[in-house]
């Protein structure tokens, strides 16, 4: 959550919002006037009657749910693209021990051939002097 930082006291306006400006809880309410039926937004507790709702700039927190879940989004795509880099540098660097792998296994299976060359030199050498 972007919203706020409630070990500081101090309530930021992006995001979620989870607590009001003065201190209290939010909740999640849903509209039922008639210019917006059913439109979900944030509303201090302190507020729960709509009956002392004066406006909005009544001193308490008041959202609407879909700008805080549009200020979430904006937030967070920032660090979907620093995520999405990493892992493409991630990917790159995979693929270079994946070659690393590759000529490692080569270069044992050259020495393995050279040691069994050499073992059959000595056992030639060995039963020659003998």
């Amino acid at each position: 959550m972007s919203s706020s930082s409630a070990s500081s006291g101090v309530v930021q306006n992006r995001g979620f919002p989870v607590k009001c400006w003065c201190g209290d809880d939010v909740t999640i309410f849903t509209s039922k006037s008639v210019d917006n039926p059913g439109r979900p937004f944030f509303r201090c507790e302190t507020k729960r009657d709509p009956k002392t709702w004066t406006n909005k700039k009544d001193s308490h927190l008041f959202k609407w749910v879909e700008d805080a879940v549009y200020e979430e989004v904006e937030d967070v795509l920032p660090k979907f693209v620093i995520i999405a880099n990493e892992l493409n540098k991630a990917k790159s660097e995979a693929n270079e021990l994946i070659v690393m792998i590759h000529e490692l296994k080569e270069e044992a299976m050259l020495s393995k051939q050279e040691i069994c060359k050499w073992k059959v030199c000595l056992k030639i050498c060995f039963f020659g002097f003998v």
